[in-house]
């Protein structure tokens, strides 16, 4: 009796564990959308940066690029 008390525990316990792991794994995997999302945004701030700095080259750019500011 004690002994399948203490094997149901431990099973019990390595389900534990188990669940704390795909949890982990889980936060990983949004840790990796964030910083993936990050640097799609960055990319496109420099997108638009370019575009911007593009600007200043065209004829009468002051006035364009102040309407953009």
């Amino acid at each position: 009796m004690q002994v399948d008390t203490l094997t149901l525990q431990v099973d019990a316990l390595a389900l534990q564990v188990h669940a704390l792991a795909l949890q982990v794994h889980a936060l990983i995997l949004q840790v990796h959308t964030f910083a993936s999302q990050v640097d799609a945004l960055t990319l496109q701030v420099h997108a638009l940066t370019s575009q911007v700095d593009a600007l200043a080259f065209l004829p009468n750019s002051g006035d364009k690029l102040q309407t953009i500011i």
